[in-house]
């Protein structure tokens, strides 16, 4: 077993250790429920666990059998077990929202997809720019992975039921989490030249062969990313400007 994957079983233990307990508690209160009601009413051990269950859920389906005295205690033990268990629970609910477990459970629910992930395309940024790209690759169906650094991005990203990850896409680490290596192409739409100019450079470094589409802010930025491989550069400033001015041109019918 490598590092990484010792770290994902660490992790995996990490998420389950706070249900341990309230697990363990209610088995146990399950067990000597059936217990009692096996030795007080002589029931099968079906019939002792459904009667634990909606006493505990309070379903109200009402008794199995007329209970015995004997039965009513036990049956007024369990409930009193059960109000324990579930108020410890609730605790422990509120104590791993304050902790940001579910931020964990999430991200390693994402982690997992990422291993399944083929073919996708890897989007760097999400802001103007890469939400137009986000939507157009959605409106197609198309796998597609977003990387995005700032909280309130992701966020946004995420009231949108995208795939997103919180990470700064000019690490290796980061476009590695990504699935670089098993992606069809990865669009670099960062606001900041230098930015775009280093995720380039360590994408291709990964991954020579990959498909690298970036955003320059001006020609000279153009020039610089052609030459730290990428494969498509466009300037959003000057593919409009060249839009407007070709429709400025035409004359009416």
């Amino acid at each position: 077993m490598d590092l990484k994957e010792n770290i994902n079983w660490k992790t995996f233990k990490d998420l389950v250790k706070p249900w341990q307990g309230p697990t363990i508690s209610l088995a146990i209160l399950f067990i000597f429920g059936a217990f009692g009601y096996r030795i007080t009413e002589g029931w099968d051990w079906g019939d002792c666990l459904w009667m634990v269950l909606i006493t505990i859920t309070t379903i109200g389906f009402g008794e199995v059998e007329p209970l015995s005295q004997a039965g009513r205690i036990v049956t007024f033990l369990i409930i009193g077990g059960g109000l324990i268990v579930i108020q410890l629970t609730l605790q422990r609910l509120l104590a791993l929202t304050d902790s940001g477990y579910f931020k964990k459970m999430r991200a390693l629910r994402l982690r997992r997809l990422l291993r399944k992930m083929k073919n996708h395309i890897i989007i760097c940024g999400y802001g103007r720019i890469g939400q137009e790209i986000a939507e157009q690759l959605k409106s197609e169906n198309i796998s597609f992975l977003i990387i995005e650094k700032d909280p309130l991005s992701k966020k946004k990203a995420e009231d949108q039921d995208l795939k997103v990850m919180l990470g700064d896409a000019t690490l290796d680490e980061t476009l590695l989490s990504a699935g670089i290596e098993n992606c069809q192409s990865l669009v670099v739409a960062l606001p900041n030249d230098a930015a775009n100019l280093y995720v380039v450079l360590s994408a291709k470094g990964i991954k020579p062969s990959c498909r690298l589409i970036a955003r320059a802010e001006s020609e000279e930025a153009a020039n610089k990313l052609k030459l730290a491989g990428a494969s498509i550069v466009i300037s959003p400033y000057v593919a409009a400007g060249k839009s407007m001015a070709k429709a400025s041109l035409l004359r009416r019918s």
